[in-house]
């Protein structure tokens, strides 16, 4: 940004010193003003990302002290269970197939909704892992 400000008062020099035509001076600024803005664009895109990345490794951090506290769990306590847990939504019932279900969804605090593989999905995982494993020791 400091480049193009700089840039800019330099053609502007030219210009007041009649070493720029005020043609090439307004094709020039126009095109510096462009390519300025879409920067001041991409600076607060690339703000927000960091801002976003800085506050997942806070939580994680906060998971990670949470989770050393409480290493071994023997019974589950309202006190362990809030450290854990930020909320819990129950969904409506819905009837399908003559079979009632009820979606819960967990939100774990600090890092939200967490999707645990199904049962399907682990087996496939497995044997993924275990064709991948099998490959490299070949």
């Amino acid at each position: 940004m400091k480049e193009f400000d700089r840039l800019f008062r330099k053609i502007y020099e030219d210009n007041v010193n009649v070493k720029l035509s005020d043609e090439r001076f307004y094709k020039l600024s126009d095109g510096y003003e462009a390519e300025q803005k879409q920067l001041e664009q991409e600076i607060e895109m690339l703000t927000a990302a960091v801002s976003e990345a800085d506050t997942e490794v806070t939580n994680v951090a906060k998971l990670i002290a949470v989770t050393k506290k409480y290493t071994c769990i023997e019974e589950l306590t309202p006190e362990i269970l809030n450290a854990f847990v930020d909320k819990i939504v129950i969904h409506e019932r819905v009837k399908q197939d003559g079979k009632r279900t009820q979606a819960v969804d967990i939100y774990y605090s600090y890092v939200g909704i967490v999707d645990f593989p199904t049962d399907v999905e682990m087996r496939a995982m497995e044997r993924e892992y275990m064709q991948r494993t099998n490959l490299q020791t070949a």
